[in-house]
């Protein structure tokens, strides 16, 4: 099993507003094949940090979502919601880990 954790800092009082968009884009990314998606939010640590992190069978099932995620960068709505989601982050991090059992 593949994780994907994407970590984003939002703008300082834009951690909610991040939140909000990422669950308006929920429906969508899972007909993409992302997900389904948790998501974090900072209880200690730097203020205003958002992960969201989503779990594949394997890294050929990464790799579809990928592709269906990259289809979905071209129209418009995604990029009118991606334009909202940037005003409110600072900055993003993508990690990928193997998901082992114990």
């Amino acid at each position: 099993m593949i994780a994907e954790r994407l970590t984003f800092q939002a703008k300082y009082g834009m951690g909610d507003e991040l939140v909000r968009l990422f669950r308006e884009m929920a429906p969508r990314l899972r007909q993409a094949g992302v997900g389904p998606a948790r998501v974090y939010t900072d209880a200690t640590g730097q203020m205003f940090t958002v992960q969201v992190e989503a779990e594949y069978a394997d890294w050929n099932a990464y790799a579809a979502a990928m592709s269906s995620e990259q289809q979905m960068y071209g129209q418009a709505d995604f990029q009118q919601w991606f334009q909202k989601m940037t005003a409110v982050t600072e900055r993003g991090e993508r990690q990928l880990f193997n998901v082992e059992t114990v």
